[in-house]
């Protein structure tokens, strides 16, 4: 028994010899599980029987036995991430006709069987042990879903292909701690081995890509349509290899995938329903241009564009609002102008229709105030004959005195 050492991070893993063959099969080689054992067996760990003389038996050969262990067991001390695990064993050598021991061996009943002290070295590679399948399918990509009905488009897990690995096991998760499964699939081979490839049809409609073992499916497996406008967890592991010894890798990592927001409609275009200011309206180009739109199947946060191109390029607003209101301050006078929305939190939809207003001419200047009118001649004529009166009075007045 050999355990890998948890502090260089690399996963756990068993492998011992098995001593004796049984005449109806199961015959005798390694014994291998990812799980770090206390005692062996334990009660509950999934182990993998690596026949080393399946070979032999398919050839009608003579079985191996694994009678001289421990002296006979040994482990590779190749134990970081990046080197596989190597199990050598030396077999009894019974079948080379020189035997120096009798054993009993099981089915011999009460005849002893002549065995070896000596035997041929026996190697077992386990390619699979430390490393996981690497997802060549991206995180957070999004999955199209079709507004009509509410249903997922088609998925397409991909992945590479693990040392030499035929068959898989791939689980859908709808949260990230994997507590609620959606699909676990049992044991099957992707139609290319080399490029692995498991296709989750449109709306739980089956499996596609792939092909099942009768005797994993039974009468069948579920999988269930994904709901739109949720986020989805996915994971896979290797299940066989190609020497059919039934060989588990460990989980690969977990990635997420995110199915569109969408639901049943009846309005001609998909996305936010747009409000206002509708389309082909005119608007003030006196203080902000307010926006409004519809809330759409649960989302939180949208994406705001507005331009003045039709196509919507060189926007001159993109940025994500919270709720359904935005206000526009920095509007041009006698502009046309194309506003859209879309939802983006939780998941992403379709844009909406793309709307136009026209802001209103810049109003005009108010009049220049008219000049106050100039004082009339006549009047300075008045007040100059007055003044001359009132001169010609004093001048009389001062006369008469002295007289």
């Amino acid at each position: 028994m050999v355990h890998m050492d948890p502090q260089v991070n690399v996963l756990h893993t068993t492998l011992k010899a098995k001593k004796w063959t049984i005449p109806d099969g199961a015959w005798s080689g390694v014994e291998r599980t990812l799980i770090p054992l206390g005692g062996v067996p334990k009660p509950g760990v999934p182990w993998a029987c690596l026949d080393a003389s399946k070979f032999l038996y398919q050839l009608n050969a003579p079985a191996v036995w694994f009678t001289l262990e421990p002296e006979s067991l040994k482990m590779c001390g190749c134990l970081t991430q990046d080197t596989y695990a190597t199990l050598y064993a030396i077999d009894n050598d019974w079948y080379a006709g020189v035997h120096s021991t009798k054993l009993l061996a099981p089915w011999a009943k009460t005849s002893p069987v002549s065995v070896g002290s000596r035997g041929m070295l026996w190697e077992y590679t386990d390619c699979m042990a430390k490393k996981a399948p690497a997802l060549t399918m991206a995180n957070d990509t999004i999955i199209g879903c079709d507004p009509a009905t509410g249903r997922n488009s088609e998925v397409n897990f991909t992945w590479e292909q693990l040392c030499i690995a035929t068959k898989y096991q791939l689980e859908i998760f709808k949260d990230e701690a994997k507590t609620l499964a959606v699909f676990q699939s049992p044991c099957f081979k992707p139609t290319s081995v080399t490029s692995p490839t498991m296709v989750y049809l449109s709306g739980g409609e089956g499996i596609g890509g792939v092909y099942f073992d009768d005797q994993c499916c039974g009468d069948g497996f579920a999988t269930p349509s994904l709901e739109c406008g949720h986020p989805y967890y996915w994971r896979v592991k290797v299940c066989d290899e190609a020497t059919e010894d039934g060989v588990d890798s460990p989980w690969s990592e977990t990635r997420k995938f995110t199915i569109k927001a969408g639901f049943r409609v009846t309005t001609p275009y998909y996305g936010p329903q747009l409000l206002s200011p509708d389309n082909g309206a005119g608007y003030s180009c006196k203080g902000p241009v307010n926006f409004s739109w519809s809330p759409f199947a649960g989302s939180t946060t949208y994406k705001f564009e507005l331009s003045e191109n039709p196509d919507m390029s060189s926007p001159v607003a993109s940025t994500n609002v919270k709720g359904t209101t935005y206000a526009f301050t920095q509007a041009k006078c006698n502009t046309l102008y194309y506003w859209r929305i879309m939802a983006v939190e939780p998941a992403p939809s379709d844009w909406s229709a793309t709307f136009s207003f026209m802001t209103q001419p810049a109003p005009p200047p108010p009049p220049a105030p008219e000049p106050e009118p100039g004082t009339p001649f006549w009047v300075w004529v008045v007040i100059a004959i007055g003044a001359i009166l009132v001169i010609v009075t004093l001048v009389l007045i001062f006369k008469t005195r002295r007289v």
